[in-house]
């Protein structure tokens, strides 16, 4: 029941589950494992990269201008990309870019039920615990740890190593180290 799109590239020794769908020429690296139900469009993604069951990649930011008649939606033309070694938990969803692709770095780990918004760059062997939300055109610089339940509000840097525990809310950006909790 899986379904590959036309001119989608899957690498040597993938696996692609039960009900999983990979788009309209998305990339899937070498040794990747697609979960169940999991969806993958506008999306170039890495060798080795995990995504469990129910993981949305490459859908539709939440953009949206106001007009005379109501909201507009906004264009989305950016892609996701995924570089090696990522993983992804169940039920994650990773929008792509409006007009800059969003990206995931090298090593990074993801737990279930992460939101990450349009346009959001991520670092390197970050950690985000169940239930983050990022929202759109953030950047997440290196080795940044995200616990539980934390919330990034847009268009913020969050530096290299910073550490927010469980259920910070995040208004501001974040100096390089910083330990942070609350609100």
């Amino acid at each position: 029941g899986a379904v590959i799109g036309p001119q989608a590239q899957i690498g040597k020794g993938s696996r692609i589950a039960a009900g999983a769908v990979v788009g309209y020429r998305c990339a899937i690296g070498r040794e990747c494992f697609i979960g169940p139900g999991a969806s993958v469009t506008h999306a170039l993604v890495g060798n080795r990269v995990v995504l469990h069951g129910g993981v949305r990649i490459g859908q539709d930011g939440f953009g949206f201008a106001m007009g005379g008649r109501g909201h507009l939606k906004v264009p989305q033309i950016g892609r996701v990309i995924i570089q090696h070694d990522v993983e992804i938990g169940a039920n994650s969803t990773i929008d792509r870019g409006a007009n800059r692709d969003t990206v995931i770095g090298e090593g990074t780990k993801i737990d279930n039920l992460v939101q990450i918004a349009h346009g959001v760059s991520v670092g390197k062997r970050v950690l985000f615990a169940a239930q983050v939300g990022i929202a759109g055109s953030t950047v997440i610089d290196d080795d940044v740890v995200l616990a539980g339940q934390v919330g990034v509000a847009g268009h913020l840097r969050i530096g290299k190593g910073v550490v927010a525990t469980a259920q910070t809310g995040v208004p501001n950006s974040v100096e390089e180290g910083a330990f942070i909790s609350g609100y």
